[in-house]
């Protein structure tokens, strides 16, 4: 059980947090050369304000000692919670979180991992302030990345959760300066090990059936409970 915890944890980390930065248009102002990092915030606080749904592309590569796995496929977003990630390539795996529980659904396996969706997810990840609910710099120290030049296309920060108990060490997000679109994120876990997103295709505000984010374990699936003592 300790390894499907720890499989299960490495997926529902990074797709939390990358849910939450994936939010609609904001208006196209580039950030001036040398702009200062508060600027930025607000920028990137005004974008999680905007969101209500959205698809896109991802390709998602972990990294850890001796490894390095490659993932890709196509997510689904809308408000308040509900998220649906099919992962296509190599192997078929579905993640769905309902606003009440996750679920992480492996076909070849035929085995779902299930865990209650709780408010402690919301104050580990930046789901809280993206559904309205807090404010970026509250819950992160917030720095451009060192060693990286912010003032060109590109908007490069890095986010510090202010929390301990949070289950990653920090992540660093690479915007486009003018439109703020999320390019790129990668979490860095507290053992050294990176969970990085490429993202594309954007497609914000699009109508998508609440059907989408529901989950039923098919006829001869074992279900197992993560949060079962």
């Amino acid at each position: 059980m300790k390894s499907q915890k720890q499989v299960y944890g490495r997926y529902r980390v990074a797709l939390l947090f990358l849910a939450c930065g994936l939010a609609g248009a904001v208006p196209s102002m580039a950030l001036s050369p040398g702009a200062d990092l508060q600027t930025a915030i607000d920028r990137l606080q005004r974008r999680y304000a905007a969101i209500v749904s959205l698809s896109a592309d991802f390709r998602q590569t972990y990294r850890g000692p001796g490894m390095e796995q490659t993932e890709s496929g196509v997510l689904y977003m809308k408000k308040p919670g509900l998220m649906r990630w099919e992962y296509r390539d190599p192997e078929t795996r579905l993640f769905i979180a309902d606003g009440r529980e996750t679920y992480m659904y492996t076909p070849e396996d035929r085995q779902v991992l299930v865990r209650r969706f709780t408010s402690e997810d919301l104050h580990s990840t930046p789901l809280q302030f993206l559904f309205g609910q807090g404010d970026i710099r509250r819950g992160y120290e917030i720095a451009f990345e060192p060693g990286v030049d912010s003032t060109g296309a590109d908007v490069v920060l890095r986010l510090t959760p202010r929390s301990p108990d949070a289950d990653y060490a920090y992540a660093v997000i690479r915007c486009d300066a003018a439109s703020f679109d999320m390019r790129g994120i990668v979490i860095h876990e507290r053992s050294g090990n990176t969970s990085e997103f490429l993202l594309g295709n954007f497609k914000t505000n699009v109508k998508i059936d609440d059907s989408q984010f529901k989950f039923k374990a098919p006829r001869g699936v074992e279900v197992v409970r993560l949060d079962e003592k």
